[in-house]
């Protein structure tokens, strides 16, 4: 086992596009780590403008087969404007979950019409600025919402363009919380689509443009966007039957995986759906040959996020401290002993630390052979805040010379982690770093401060 990781470092540095090794030293897009963590501190976030334009031009191209494809990135995978900015840039639109987060969009220079508005809870106050911004589609989870929508677009006088969310009912393999499809909180029944969508006629300013579905995140399979895409086709085409209209649009979500776990390694760690079997070109050819069989004249929106920015960061973090601990048994009798290494970031940097597999390297040591087993532990006051999926279990790899103050990479962190970091014990939340190409960067989010953590205490009397 630590052969297999071993050489997968080796195969890392020598056939990924993001990375190599100099001096000793990982670099991501020719930029030395290291060096980023001296210079900005650490925990790090540190973004690859580069791998998110490679990202977004294969799915593009995956999409090729269907010219009027609409690739709207789900914001809330990272939400940072720099991050907006290089996806704007790239030629797609956008997809958001708040109006907070339509208004980071607008603030990122996306225009109204390039924004999809998702979510289950939309409060009239984000309702009623969503329809005043124009959007391409605003995806209805709810009879309520929809007529909520209708009395706000009364109210204002302004058309507003929807899609009604649908369950496919249909279950997929990955974690229960990224199931989106099958019992989950979102969207309506397909039975109760009929009598929705048949209000939408007695609404003078709401448009319906089509359907909208969601699979799940990190599926590694292509077999249940297939099977969704074809209940949320049939759906369609009998409602275009049955209520006499014709829709433009059919919104299959996103969900196309990132692999955490690479092709090419042959070791464990991690659940299954972190080496996944499909990516963008399997993703669309189950899409495309479902919506083919219904209709060819129609956009089909897909949001991806995950994969626009999984593979786009690293996260750093410093080694701060060491210890060995003896494994006790009840009673008393000794089972062994661990070595571990306590980082600057833990649970409040990276929130999948329980469910998720990174591959960590020593970026001060790259190229050291990492073959000594740890735990790595974080600096919170918890005593679960310890990463879970290593390539040994619960342990991980490190070189044997590793010492305090080296920088600790983990890969593959661009999707959920800094959107979703605490201030538990009063942690800051991290700074980030955009590498805009080789050997270039600035800083896009410096890291908190306390005084920005009593900035919403102060100034209450």
């Amino acid at each position: 086992m630590h052969h297999d990781y071993d050489s997968q470092r080796q195969y890392t540095l020598q056939h990924d596009r993001r990375l190599s090794a100099s001096h000793g030293h990982l670099q991501f897009e020719g930029v030395d780590l290291p060096a980023l963590a001296a210079q900005f501190g650490s925990p790090l976030f540190v973004y690859s403008a580069p791998e998110i334009r490679r990202n977004i031009a294969e799915i593009q191209q995956a999409f090729a087969g269907h010219a009027a494809t609409r690739i709207c990135y789900a914001s809330k995978a990272c939400s940072l404007l720099a991050v907006l900015q290089v996806v704007r840039e790239a030629g797609i639109s956008i997809e958001a979950n708040s109006a907070n987060e339509i208004r980071r969009c607008l603030a990122a220079g996306f225009a109204g019409c390039e924004i999809v508005y998702n979510g289950v809870v939309k409060r009239d106050e984000e309702l009623e600025f969503a329809i005043s911004q124009q959007l391409h589609a605003i995806n209805v989870d709810s009879e309520q919402e929809l007529l909520a929508i209708d009395r706000i677009s009364r109210r204002l006088q302004q058309p507003v363009r929807i899609c009604l969310r649908v369950e496919p009912n249909v279950k997929a393999a990955t974690h229960e919380g990224l199931m989106t499809a099958f019992r989950a909180k979102s969207g309506v029944d397909l039975a109760d689509a009929e009598r929705i969508c048949r209000q939408v006629a007695a609404m003078p300013y709401v448009r319906l443009c089509g359907l909208h579905m969601h699979v799940g995140d990190q599926v590694p399979d292509a077999e249940p966007f297939g099977a969704a895409t074809r209940v949320l086709v049939e759906t369609a085409r009998q409602l275009e039957d049955t209520l006499n209209i014709r829709f433009d649009m059919i919104n299959v979500g996103g969900g196309i995986p990132t692999p955490y776990r690479y092709a090419s390694d042959r070791g464990l760690g991690g659940p299954d759906n972190m080496q996944p079997a499909i990516g963008a070109d399997e993703f669309a050819a189950a899409v495309i040959r479902e919506v083919h069989a219904w209709r060819q004249d129609i956009e089909i929106c897909i949001e991806p996020g995950r994969k626009v920015v999984g593979s786009a960061a690293v996260l750093l973090t410093s080694l701060v401290s060491g210890k060995r601990k003896t494994l006790l048994n009840e009673d008393g009798s000794v089972e062994g002993q661990v070595d571990w290494r306590m980082l600057d970031a833990g649970f409040n940097a990276i929130p999948d630390y329980k469910d998720w597999y990174f591959y960590v390297y020593n970026a001060s040591r790259i190229a050291d052979s990492h073959n000594q087993p740890v735990k790595l532990g974080g600096p919170l006051c918890d005593g679960g805040d310890y990463f879970r999926h290593g390539p040994l279990g619960e342990q991980f790899l490190l070189p044997e010379a590793s010492a305090v103050g080296d920088v600790v990479a983990f890969l593959d962190v661009g999707a959920y982690q800094l959107e979703n970091q605490t201030v538990y014990n009063a942690q800051p939340r991290s700074a980030a770093v955009l590498i805009e190409d080789a050997g270039h960067y600035r800083l896009i989010r410096r890291q908190e401060t306390f005084s920005d953590m009593l900035l919403l205490e102060s100034g209450l009397d």
